[in-house]
């Protein structure tokens, strides 16, 4: 089956380039925290749209946020905070006053995938590179990888076409054949090639279902010796429409709120806010 993953972008929106924003607290990172590094969509982040998505051990979250506070004072960005609701991941903002949006650097410790843990931060250190700009990341056939996963497939092993047009999927794959391959080796066991014939399939426009039902069966199997992640994905969800940081990322798309004071006084009942 033909999937769309090639074309012009969906939409036309107005991009930034914020490449000089990030690059500082990108560099410092990678310099003091050796387990850190960006596991996908730095690219997307420097033309503006979306956030920035990183991993690194929980031991080390404390050092991402010191760092991101230093980073944000000398870039006049604040009030910054960050949320720790949600189990495995650290969200910190900072509100970008020029343009009445907030800044969001995600933390994982962990990814899941039809509930099953598919790579604690550790994992990802042998796919990682140091990026020509001077910040570690995920080779591109890594970062294919987990977009393949997260973006452009669908449950029941089907296709998302937008995701895998917006996210450039194809492309990302077409890059780094060699990185396909070792990440599928190094996460997935049994279903390494299921998922390798999937991610070369894909990066030609087209769709294996039977291969990511594979895949996707795979998952589900070892998510049952895993049923603490099913508990968390079911709270996460609940905290997601309380916790007003977390609203504001995933519901109001990282606006500013109208009433920023109240806002931030519902903020500090239950995070830090740092002005």
């Amino acid at each position: 089956m033909a999937v769309p993953g090639e074309g012009p972008p969906l939409s036309s929106p107005v991009l930034t380039d914020l490449s000089a924003l990030w690059l500082p607290l990108l560099q410092r990172l990678t310099e003091v925290c050796s387990n850190w590094g960006i596991w996908k969509n730095a690219d997307a982040c420097f033309s503006g749209s979306g956030d920035m998505d990183s991993a690194a051990p929980e031991k080390d979250w404390d050092v991402v946020v010191s760092e991101f506070r230093r980073w944000a004072v000398k870039k006049d960005l604040g009030p910054v905070t960050a949320c720790r609701h949600v189990q495995g991941v650290l969200f910190i903002l900072a509100l970008n006053r020029r343009n009445s949006e907030f800044v969001e650097l995600d933390v994982n410790a962990k990814k899941y995938f039809r509930g099953w843990t598919m790579f604690r931060s550790e994992n990802l250190a042998p796919l990682m590179e140091l990026d020509p700009r001077g910040f570690r990341r995920l080779r591109p056939g890594a970062e294919g990888i987990m977009l393949l996963l997260g973006n452009g497939t669908k449950w029941g092993g089907r296709p998302n076409p937008e995701g895998l047009q917006r996210k450039r999927i194809p492309e990302t794959l077409r890059r780094d054949p060699e990185g396909v391959k070792a990440t599928a080796a190094c996460l997935f066991g049994p279903a390494a090639n299921a998922l390798v014939r999937v991610a070369e399939r894909a990066a030609i426009g087209q769709w294996d279902h039977r291969n990511m039902l594979e895949v996707e069966a795979w998952a589900l199997a070892n998510a049952l010796i895993e049923p603490r992640v099913a508990l968390s994905r079911i709270k996460a969800k609940r905290i997601k429409r309380m916790c007003p940081v977390l609203r504001t990322i995933f519901s109001e798309n990282r606006r500013r709120p109208i009433d920023l004071d109240s806002w931030l006084n519902r903020v500090h009942k239950e995070h830090p806010v740092y002005e």
